[in-house]
């Protein structure tokens, strides 16, 4: 496997392996919170939390280059690099579907609701424990599987991923047409009518809230 391939399929793996972290976590948190199980996936099938996967992503791309910085340098780059990532998350949400999956407004410092102090801080101290523990375990992890094995694997992951996503988007954007009563026209939007109709919707994104225009 050439160093590219190696690269691709170590961000395919920590994309992953955090996208299902990111569900168990979400999913862990709210029953210990709340005192019950709600979905926290991202799409309709699968356990993927994708915002965590892309901040894992983001976050080894871009502290890659810190290894062998200080502590606080790291947590100062991480600092910066999660709170971006979670504004840009949050925003193209509700550009795009009308929602959001979380907010800071009764948290003190934020932005938009989108970001806060607290969670930012969180995103610093993950940082140092991704760049002395995480990025050094996964290299050595995604280096012992079997090179044949590991490229099954990675595209199998990718082609799965891809019409996850797709389906997921096109299902959230045809609830969107039904809630302004919008009628099903071609055989597409009345399979989406059919097998993920608002109740199963309002299950799988639990958590997403409706922005008031």
């Amino acid at each position: 496997m050439s160093s590219k391939s190696e690269t691709f399929a170590k961000y395919v793996w920590i994309f992953a392996v955090c996208c299902v972290t990111g569900f168990v976590v979400e999913t862990l948190w709210c029953y210990f919170r709340h005192g019950y199980i709600e979905s926290r996936k991202s799409l309709v099938y699968g356990p993927l939390s994708v915002a965590y996967g892309m901040g894992g992503v983001l976050l080894t791309a871009v502290l890659s280059h810190f290894r062998t910085s200080s502590l606080w340098q790291v947590f100062l780059v991480s600092f910066l690099v999660g709170t971006v990532a979670e504004y840009i998350c949050s925003l193209g949400q509700e550009i795009v579907f009308g929602s959001v999956a979380w907010d800071y407004s009764d948290l003190p410092l934020n932005i938009n609701g989108r970001v806060c102090l607290l969670y930012s801080i969180f995103w610093g101290v993950l940082g140092i424990g991704w760049v002395k523990l995480i990025m050094p375990l996964t290299d050595k992890l995604v280096g012992a599987i079997p090179m044949n094995l590991n490229n099954v694997l990675v595209w199998a992951f990718v082609a799965f991923f891809v019409f996850d996503a797709g389906l997921s988007a096109a299902a959230a954007l045809r609830m969107n047409e039904r809630e302004k009563g919008v009628q099903a026209n071609n055989r597409i939007e009345v399979f989406l009518d059919n097998h993920f109709d608002d109740e199963r919707m309002h299950k799988i994104y639990a958590n997403s809230q409706e922005v008031k225009k």
